[in-house]
């Protein structure tokens, strides 16, 4: 999930985007609020799980096993399984956000809240019935496309660049100390060039540290795919008898022209975004102007739904969850070519 954040960089961590977010109660879909304006409540403890796969959306693949209800899970970098455990156990990081994790988790909760109809709905087997609820299904893809551990590597990825490059910045460096130590042979003080930049980061350092940089980062982007995820129209796709779908850690998938889940191609660039809702259901949400985006394989077998089963767990960063008694477990080891004994 390459995000459109790619293209940006980080960002001066004392701006203030405004973001846009669902509705609130008795507000409709066109009224906006920002986050910094919402009236502020008593302090609580930070809660210490973050969800990076919304719960509503886990529960969906429980199943009961051992006369418990649960979801498996299996790590794609070793394939090691984890016994069935509640959605509450999975898909979580402790402290994901260190800067307004309170917040953060408000904001998930609004955007989830609508969900457990649209869910509902489905169990029922009227995917015809979720159009009318496209903007809660729509919110739900952006988040999960920001809020994701994808988001993460990539603005870790970004932080470390950018700190390796002012420590490699010579120019940068003569210039600060020239001003700073006028009368200093400077070529002679490589130790004095390389604390200007040991100063310049000091700050950026402390910032990252306390998580607001990732924060904002995470809201920035929810609010750039939010509003391009509007202009988009909604595709509910069921699996074939005998099929399901599983989900990975980056569950809202970037798809590009071609169609191939497995390359995360830029949200501008996406021909469509793809996420499971459930075992028998995935939302695919492409531009208005676009016709239905269709697969390269046979929609009448089971093509369609292995590839996207295939780009879910191509596009995992460290764990993939599916039905107990699905059968996924194989599916995840032969894609990767893990060992069943590993």
């Amino acid at each position: 999930m390459s995000l459109i954040i790619h293209l940006l960089p980080l960002k001066n961590t004392l701006h203030r985007p405004v973001v846009p977010c669902p509705s609130w109660r008795g507000r409709s879909d066109g009224d906006f609020v920002t986050i910094r304006s919402m009236k502020s409540k008593p302090a609580r403890p930070a809660p210490k799980r973050h969800h990076y796969v919304s719960q509503v959306l886990l529960k969906q693949f429980c199943a009961m096993a051992d006369g418990k209800e649960g979801i498996c899970q299996i790590e794609v970098i070793d394939g090691r399984t984890i016994d069935p455990k509640p959605s509450k156990s999975m898909g979580f990081e402790w402290h994901m956000f260190k800067h307004k994790g309170e917040w953060m988790e408000k904001l998930w909760q609004e955007v989830e809240g609508p969900m457990g109809d649209v869910c509902k709905t489905l169990a029922e087997g009227r995917p015809e019935d979720v159009e009318p609820r496209k903007v809660a299904v729509s919110d739900f893809i952006a988040l999960h496309f920001a809020r994701s551990l994808e988001t993460k590597r990539i603005h870790r990825d970004s932080y470390v660049k950018m700190e390796r490059q002012t420590r490699a910045n010579r120019e940068m460096q003569l210039k600060l100390a020239t001003l700073r130590y006028p009368m200093l042979n400077l070529e002679l003080a490589t130790s004095v060039l390389e604390s200007m930049s040991e100063s310049v980061l000091e700050p950026i350092q402390n910032q990252e540290a306390m998580g607001s940089p990732f924060q904002e980062f995470v809201e920035s982007a929810f609010a750039c795919t939010r509003q391009q995820l509007s202009n988009y129209s909604l595709s509910i796709r069921s699996a074939l008898s005998g099929t399901e779908y599983l989900l990975g850690d980056c569950p809202a998938v970037g798809i590009d022209r071609g169609m191939n889940p497995r390359r995360r191609p830029p949200l501008f660039e996406a021909k469509a975004l793809i996420m499971p809702l459930s075992t028998q259901y995935a939302a695919i949400v492409y531009p208005r102007s676009s016709e239905d985006p269709v697969f390269s394989v046979d929609p009448t077998g089971d093509e369609e739904v292995l590839a996207i089963n295939h780009g879910q767990i191509a596009q995992s960063q460290k764990r993939v969850f599916y039905r107990p008694g699905s059968g996924h477990e194989t599916t995840v080891r032969t894609y990767l070519g893990l060992s069943k004994f590993e």
